[in-house]
């Protein structure tokens, strides 16, 4: 003990702690701290991949919710359109109703008035009719017009 002279042992010699492992244990622990670290960097990678996973699930909801409003939008849009169209279908065939009872309305008057009076020259005004309508067959409708004239005076005249 407190003597120089004496030679330390193989084992003390090795290790200066005065500890010494057996090379299993030393693998041991080396293949525990491998393992550790393994399963550290496995746990960060699934950690961000999970992460990234989540993130384009969250990116891909927003997106869908967004074609979905655009999609609600545009309907909006078309029910109002068709709307408008609605109101101006109904709106044209409303004028054509009301068109449609004055043109019957006036048709029987004229009638009325045509059956009640006695039409002189209507013999007259037949052979200026077929005479155009003889043009109009043969001829230019252009050089057709003073037979049109001619109907229109012979007629004017009758109804007068």
């Amino acid at each position: 003990m407190g003597n120089k002279s004496s030679t330390p042992s193989d084992a003390e010699g090795n290790n200066a702690s005065g500890m010494y492992l057996t090379p299993e244990l030393q693998g041991k622990i080396n293949s525990d701290f491998e393992e550790k670290i393994i399963q550290t960097q496995w746990n960060a990678y699934r950690k961000g991949h999970i992460e990234r996973y989540q993130q384009r699930e969250m990116q891909s909801a927003q997106r869908q919710h967004e074609v979905q409003q655009k999609q609600e939008q545009l309907k909006q849009q078309a029910k109002v359109v068709h709307d408008q169209l609605d109101q101006m279908i109904e709106g044209a065939k409303s004028k054509l109703a009301d068109m449609e009872v004055a043109l019957d309305h006036d048709v029987k008057r004229l009638s009325a008035k045509f059956n009640d009076s006695e039409i002189s020259g209507g013999e007259k005004c037949v052979d200026v009719r077929a005479e155009l309508s003889r043009c109009y067959n043969t001829l230019n409708s252009g050089e057709c017009q003073v037979f049109a004239k001619k109907l229109e005076k012979c007629v004017t005249e009758a109804l007068q």
